[in-house]
């Protein structure tokens, strides 16, 4: 976990997690970036028989306000950050991305892109998509609410799916350094593959001991995972994000989706 970006915009910028990546740059003896995105306004329908004119006059003067104002917040918190992140640590780019939707592609070079869920800003959950699903590389998403260390106590969400497997391995660094590791199957919520004894000895060959803990069957798969964590006093969850398609999970809800509505700590995420 080299390097880390954090993207973050003007209605980002207040509440961006970077207290989670300076966690994980200390740790890791990593670089943090962090990328300002632009957010052009949304597209304007006009009838085109009304005689309206759409006119975007003093916008390069408004996202150029949107950048001093973010970038300035940004290096004032990497500041303020306990461990304090350095000068050498912390890089602000504020000219690479002209789009927000540029977002999933930047993230294809870094080891992991931290994003916070937000209570106040809802296009927390696009961010988190694209870079996700365009950005082949995890996605740590870390809770308003989240505040301490993490990474002591790991746990992994465990339903034997190529998703996990490939979260896994892209968070291996992670899982080394903890000092406990739990892996979580709940009973009924498996995918054909490996079972949780055969991931333990998979990471116990790779130096890493597990205690495997398993939940009862759930109307949820995810709420009964966060049920299991919480208990187990695990910081840190990896998870194979939607397993399920987004849209069956939108209408008849899944596990991913539980955890990323409530989990209350860090979670990274892949797909």
């Amino acid at each position: 976990m080299k390097q880390i970006l954090i993207p973050f915009g003007a209605d980002s910028a207040r509440d961006v997690p970077i207290e989670a990546a300076s966690q994980l740059a200390h740790r890791h003896n990593g670089q943090i970036t962090g990328i300002f995105y632009p957010r052009l306004p949304d597209p304007v329908i006009v009838d085109p028989m009304s005689g309206g004119v759409v006119s975007y006059d003093g916008l390069d003067e408004e996202i150029e306000a949107q950048k001093n104002s973010a970038g300035d917040l940004i290096r004032q918190r990497a500041a303020a950050c306990n461990p304090r992140i350095s000068d050498k640590q912390l890089i602000v780019d504020m000219t690479s991305l002209s789009n927000w939707r540029q977002v999933g592609e930047i993230c294809r070079v870094y080891d992991v892109s931290i994003i916070g869920r937000s209570n106040e800003n809802p296009h927390w959950q696009t961010l988190f998509e694209m870079a996700l699903f365009e950005g082949g590389r995890p996605v740590l998403v870390v809770p308003p609410s989240w505040g301490g260390k993490f990474g002591e106590t790991v746990g992994i969400a465990w339903n034997h799916s190529t998703e996990t497997a490939r979260v896994l391995a892209l968070s291996m660094p992670i899982i080394r350094m903890a000092k406990k590791v739990i892996v979580i199957e709940v009973d009924g919520w498996v995918h054909a593959g490996p079972d949780g004894k055969a991931l333990q000895r998979y990471l116990e060959a790779n130096e890493v001991e597990v205690e495997i803990k398993k939940g009862a069957p759930s109307g949820n798969a995810g709420e009964r995972v966060l049920e299991v964590a919480s208990s187990c006093g695990v910081d840190f969850l990896v998870k194979g994000a939607f397993t399920q398609s987004r849209l069956t999970q939108m209408i008849f809800g899944g596990a991913t989706r539980a955890i990323l509505d409530q989990a209350q700590i860090p979670v990274i995420f892949a797909h």
